[in-house]
């Protein structure tokens, strides 16, 4: 699968929640999410993420509209009306539809295959920046592996506080002198020299795929459309 697929779809999805704004297309994609969470590991991260990322949020809209609506049911330290219970549930619904299926539909997204993808039309030097941001997660993780691996080896006991934060100095002197390596070589490839670019191994990309897109750019211009004129 193209990886502009699930990153169009997961755009898409965020606008379309975001101007329609109504609870019940929130409450359908958020379920959405949650059953595409049962594809893989890496989706059920993504849900949860999105969930623990809307848990505050929830919180603060509860604090800013729950005690200031004009309809008080109860007194609980603070005035709770039901107008103001509303704004927020219909608010945090629609942080956490347009959080978890973003990122649920983002997780399907190959990030190496979108930055081969990206070469073909986007200037090399800045696919190479993006990518390096992309990986920089993946790469720290698996230094950080690696360090506290050896540490192991050499019978350090790497459950303590002290031994993590030993940990830190290695790692970020490996990761600048990861970046020194790889700059060299990139500069041999002519990766900032102008020209065509073409791709050893092309990222598969279907007329079906193609047409999905497109259509799910129009919906989202057709949303916009209707969000704006309603």
């Amino acid at each position: 699968m193209s990886p502009l697929t699930p990153l169009t779809a997961a755009v898409s999805a965020i606008v379309t929640v975001m101007v329609l704004h109504n609870p019940w297309v929130s409450a359908v994609f958020l379920l959405g999410a949650a059953l595409l969470a049962f594809a893989g590991r890496r989706q059920r991260r993504a849900l949860t993420a999105g969930l623990v990322l809307s848990a505050p949020a929830f919180l603060s809209y509860a604090l800013i509209y729950v005690p200031f609506g004009d309809v008080e049911v109860a007194r609980v330290l603070v005035p709770v009306t039901s107008d103001g219970a509303w704004i927020a549930w219909d608010l945090g619904l629609r942080f956490a539809a347009m959080t978890c299926s973003g990122l649920v539909l983002g997780s399907f997204v190959d990030a190496d295959a979108l930055m081969r993808r990206l070469q073909l039309s986007v200037p090399a030097p800045l696919v190479y920046m993006v990518g390096t941001v992309v990986r920089l997660l993946p790469m720290a993780q698996q230094r950080w592996r690696t360090i506290r691996q050896v540490q192991a080896s050499r019978g350090v006991d790497v459950e303590t506080w002290r031994s993590r934060g030993a940990t830190v100095l290695p790692l970020v002197v490996g990761l600048i002198d990861d970046a020194s390596q790889r700059a060299r070589p990139l500069q041999r490839t002519g990766i900032g020299e102008p020209g065509v670019r073409t791709l050893l191994m092309p990222v598969p990309d279907s007329a079906v795929q193609q047409v999905c897109r497109w259509a799910m750019v129009v919906a989202v211009v057709v949303v916009i459309a209707v969000g704006v004129l309603m």
